[in-house]
């Protein structure tokens, strides 16, 4: 084939894709048109890790939380599987962190013999899960996060999950690349906060004004990429723009049903299947789509 007609191919699939993608968008969003507001450009794209740049259906989810978590309680603290299962059910419910679930409950004496290290369970975690065998390296995906470093938005990453973890996490979807050192923020960067709580995203913002040099940025021109309802609610509190990825729902961790994606709360702004389709929505999201709250 000649490299013209390699060139059209290429195009004529990239046209097909994006129009199957955006037929998608169409029929799991439903979202009214907003309301008339003053509007403002979007400039931070802030993506949740776990379950948003990956399917919750893969299976690391409970390969972490049912294994390596528990495993964590036995070996550090002394628990019987048992035990540490039901402590962790407890607090993990309370926050959807496992790290600021441990913390709390180190506070409130339920850790048998211990203060919680959020540096430890960041290495514990990074170098006992078992990444490779759940996540594949996401070809897609990469194109997807190449034309948005292209776009000039600035690339963030904030996950509940311990920073170190949540690296490896990248690393092995093949995104690393995408995230300055300075823009990917794990929980041990924001604790004793958490998402959804507003500390959490207002310590978050400070760093990326520092990282980015433009003091000006609000938290109403980031926009957040989340699969948790309750990050969803506590983003669009605090004035960011948001989009719930609902690939795998209903397939969340069972100690927080509650969490579980809802296409109809107030809260989302768009709706996506899976984090490979935010391309087509780039255009309306630069063109100030999200009101200026």
């Amino acid at each position: 084939m000649s490299d013209s007609a390699s060139q059209i191919t290429t195009a004529v699939v990239s046209i097909a894709t994006t129009a199957a993608i955006q037929l998608v968008m169409r029929q799991f969003s439903t979202k009214s048109p907003a309301p008339a507001a003053p509007l403002k450009p979007v400039k931070v794209l802030v993506f949740d890790i776990d379950d948003t740049l990956y399917p919750v259906t893969n299976g690391f989810t409970n390969h972490r939380n049912n294994e390596v978590a528990i495993q964590y309680m036995v070996d550090r603290y002394g628990f019987t599987r048992e035990a540490a299962t039901k402590v962790r059910a407890h607090y993990f419910k309370r926050f959807h962190s496992t790290a600021k679930a441990l913390a709390v409950a180190a506070q409130e004496g339920q850790l048998l013999g211990g203060v919680f290290d959020p540096a430890d369970l960041s290495k514990y975690w990074a170098t006992k899960c078992n990444f490779t065998e759940y996540i594949q390296r996401d070809e897609p995906l990469i194109q997807v996060f190449k034309h948005l470093k292209a776009s000039g938005l600035h690339i963030v990453a904030m996950t509940n999950a311990p920073r170190a973890y949540g690296a490896v996490v990248l690393e092995t979807i093949g995104i690393r690349e995408f995230f300055k050192d300075e823009l990917l923020f794990g929980v041990d960067d924001v604790l004793p906060n958490c998402k959804p709580e507003l500390e959490a995203f207002n310590k978050v913002l400070v760093k990326v004004r520092e990282a980015t040099g433009d003091a000006s940025i609000e938290l109403s021109d980031c926009v957040m990429f989340e699969d948790s309802m309750k990050n969803v609610r506590g983003a669009k509190k605090a004035g960011m723009g948001t989009v719930l990825v609902v690939a795998g729902e209903g397939l969340h961790d069972t100690n927080c049903t509650e969490d579980a994606g809802n296409v109809d709360d107030p809260t989302v702004d768009h709706v996506i299947r899976v984090a490979k389709d935010i391309l087509p929505g780039l255009d309306c999201l630069r063109s100030r789509k999200f009101p200026n709250n």
